[in-house]
């Protein structure tokens, strides 16, 4: 991710509860640690999603695989912190299943975002893209949707800011969406990833928001 944030105040739901969270989390350090122990580094290479080869119909597994590969500990690192901030109140608020696939959707459709780019400015097509950071905004669009007046500290270059959930998903969409254009091809970040799991996520967010109102108004029987 290009920046943190934590909550200001504990929100005093238990993680421990939030069952697809800590599969997620396992999931993705354990991938790490074959990674890591690949001298080869054949792992990463085989796993990491290429636009090009996609656009072959080539390794069409990648888009779901190289969300669980990163290219190094500092990388994973942040994602599972800024992950672990984000995941609690968005997987007890959604449910497991929906949490689930409001994940993957993110990162499935932040991948194929990146992929259509390339075709724009192809200076990307080769490149290997890996990372959690396209689901993980999906999860930052649907707590900012969730929760929009929860507190957030928020670090953004050198300096900390405090500011509201929503308008932390606003800044966010921003510096993608700026540094996407400015950076393309010049930056190991995937911008339009990011944008891509706001999106997806944005929407999931949206359908379930407006599911539940309607459920709350008696228009569905059961849920």
């Amino acid at each position: 991710m290009s920046d943190l944030a934590w909550e200001v105040r504990d929100d005093q739901v238990p993680f421990k509860n939030q069952y697809v969270s800590i599969a997620i989390i396992l999931l993705n350090v354990a991938m790490f640690l074959l990674q890591i122990t690949d001298p080869s580094g054949r792992m990463l290479i085989e796993l990491a999603f290429v636009p090009e080869s996609f656009f072959r119909s080539e390794e069409l597994w990648t888009i779901f695989t190289s969300m669980f590969m990163h290219a190094d500990i500092t990388h994973i690192f942040f994602n599972m912190l800024f992950f672990y901030v984000v995941a609690d109140d968005t997987e007890n608020a959604l449910g497991h299943g929906f949490f689930a696939f409001t994940y993957f959707a993110s990162g499935i459709f932040a991948t194929l975002l990146h992929a259509g780019f390339t075709l724009v400015a192809p200076v990307a097509l080769d490149i290997p893209l890996v990372g959690a950071s396209g689901a993980i905004a999906g999860l930052i669009a649907v707590y900012g949707l969730l929760f929009p007046q929860r507190r957030l500290n928020v670090l953004l270059g050198f300096y900390f800011v405090r500011m509201s959930a929503k308008k932390y998903v606003i800044v966010f969409a921003l510096m993608q969406l700026v540094f996407g254009f400015l950076l393309w091809g010049s930056s190991a970040t995937a911008y339009f990833a990011h944008l891509g799991g706001l999106i997806a996520g944005g929407i999931c967010g949206l359908a379930y928001r407006s599911m539940n109102k309607h459920h709350e108004q008696g228009y569905y029987s059961t849920w």
